[in-house]
């Protein structure tokens, strides 16, 4: 028997007979019987309820059941359709056949044989509706799959018989440009020959292949996808064509890309960094030594250097007062002075190498860096008056000049950027000096204030900085003066800014060398507390 998923409809313009009919067919558990009185009632229910199984009476007022099966098997062929009639005539069975009418019952009708009939009938609907749900899935699936995934079937020589829009839209081409042919279409001049050779051996031994490939659009543009591609095989376990689902992944890609290349980046950068940072523990360790061995040497240094410093300027005092007679006066007094300068610079070298072995215990604070620089100049001023005009934002500095006139502040130690500032015009001072005419020497001073930095700039003309020492003009023992210095000072200098947060910036100008000093502005609301 069939099962109660189906239903019926009963289309018989006779009471009786529709009621007799009616109580054959409860014996079958049917889901619903329809019921009709003539060939238009019949169908236009029919196209209302759609049932599985019709039968119909033969003769009928208004349509009669052939002409009503008629239109409905032009709906659709496959519906079986059982006629009830009271004759045999010909012309009846031969229009039947030519309908498609799939069975008959004679009146009277016999319960066993239409029950019998019912029964076979019900089974092949009951197998045709298997089958169109099974199709019906079947296109979901398809439609699920063309909406989320490009498709392309090809024969078993690799062209191409199908494509559906995704794939139309992805390449670049119609469905036109692509029936007919083979996938190199939009093949990539630049992907390895390998690859297809890969992907052909794999599906010709009736395996899937999966994998990534770069493509071309038809326009020209780059795209890439990720294919899976699947043997179709018959009967007889061959392959009758192939299909592949094809996802664009350009995006996914170029965004992969992306990342592989900011992580070499970042390989790059940390790889520098550990070669700076292990530069730095070697120069870290160079000082330790240096600090212990300039610890001792300055305390045994400085105490003989005072007392001969002290005596020269005695004897110079001496020299001084003597008759300006005395032929040997003047000779002695340029001699003392030459001895004076000498011990002078070594106390310089030994006061930066002080800085080498210890901090200073003074505390940061705010000040007027302005200020650090007349300081710096004013210490600087005995050296300054024989080799070089200084100018301060474009005024020529004089000893005496107003330390507040410009406010520029931040949070320092005063002594230490002030020893900062005298290196680097010590530094500048060396090089103007080796120009012979003095009207060409010059160093200018200028403050700027940005959002963040106080920037001090000492511009001189002395010539500019070595191209071979500029890029390490920071490390120690780097001097390139031609007498004087150990090549500490500039080492000192940035081991001070750098303490400060700040930083020291070299170039070369026109006709001279330029040093930049950023030190981190006090902000505006901290000043106002």
């Amino acid at each position: 028997m069939c099962e109660n998923s189906l239903t019926a409809l009963l289309v018989e313009d006779h009471d009786l007979i529709r009621d007799q009919i009616l109580k054959i067919l409860n014996q079958i558990p049917f889901k619903k019987v329809y019921t009709a009185k003539n060939g238009e009632e019949g169908l236009q229910m029919y196209r209302e309820h759609h049932p599985d199984i019709i039968l119909s009476d033969y003769y009928m007022p208004k349509m009669n059941g052939l002409d009503m099966a008629e239109k409905i098997k032009e709906y659709n062929q496959d519906i079986p359709i059982v006629l009830i009639t009271a004759v045999e005539q010909i012309d009846i069975l031969e229009r039947s056949i030519n309908i498609g009418i799939d069975g008959y019952i004679f009146k009277p009708i016999k319960a066993p044989k239409l029950i019998k009939l019912i029964d076979k009938l019900s089974k092949r609907a009951l197998l045709h509706k298997h089958l169109k749900n099974k199709h019906k899935l079947l296109e979901e699936y398809k439609g699920a799959i063309d909406a989320s995934a490009s498709v392309t079937k090809t024969d078993p020589e690799g062209v191409i018989t199908y494509v559906n829009d995704s794939f139309s839209y992805m390449s670049g081409y119609s469905k036109e440009e692509l029936i007919g042919k083979k996938h190199n279409i939009v093949r990539h001049p630049d992907t390895n020959n390998e690859i297809y050779k890969n992907m052909w051996e794999t599906i010709t031994r009736k395996q899937v292949w999966k994998g990534r490939i770069k493509n071309l659009k038809k326009n020209g543009d780059i795209y890439y996808e990720y294919s899976v591609i699947v043997p179709i095989l018959d009967e007889n376990d061959e392959i009758i064509e192939y299909i592949a689902l094809r996802q664009d992944i350009t995006d996914l890609y170029l965004h992969e890309e992306y990342l592989k290349e900011c992580i070499k980046e970042e390989i790059s950068k940390n790889t520098k960094l550990l070669k700076e940072r292990e530069e730095e523990n070697i120069r870290e360790e160079k000082f330790a030594t240096i600090g212990k061995m300039a610890a001792g040497i300055t305390h045994e240094i400085n105490t003989p250097l005072t007392y001969i410093k002290g005596n020269l300027e005695i004897m110079l005092g001496d020299i001084a007062s003597l008759d300006d007679g005395v032929k040997q006066k003047a000779y002695l007094q340029e001699d003392i002075e030459t001895i004076l300068n000498g011990v002078n610079r070594i106390a310089s070298i030994v006061e930066s190498m002080r800085e080498m072995a210890v901090k200073t215990s003074e505390s940061p604070a705010s000040t007027n860096i302005y200020t650090c620089l007349i300081t710096a100049l004013t210490l600087a001023c005995n050296k300054a008056k024989q080799i070089s005009k200084i100018y301060v934002q474009d005024r020529l500095f004089e000893v005496g000049m107003n330390k507040e006139k410009y406010n520029f502040r931040a949070i320092v130690q005063k002594q230490r950027i002030e020893q900062v500032f005298i290196i680097i015009i010590n530094n500048a001072l060396d090089a103007l000096k080796m120009i012979d005419d003095f009207e060409q020497r010059s160093l200018q001073i200028t403050f700027e204030e940005t959002d963040e930095d106080v920037i001090i700039r000492f511009k001189d003309t002395g010539g500019g900085i070595d191209k071979e020492i500029l890029p390490k003009i920071f490390d120690p023992f780097q001097s390139h003066k031609e007498e004087g210095g150990i090549g500490i000072g500039l080492n000192v200098a940035k081991r001070i800014i750098d303490d400060h947060g700040g930083k020291i910036v070299p170039s070369n100008h026109a006709n001279g060398a330029l040093f930049e000093v950023y030190l981190p502005k006090i902000p505006k609301e901290a000043e106002e507390i």
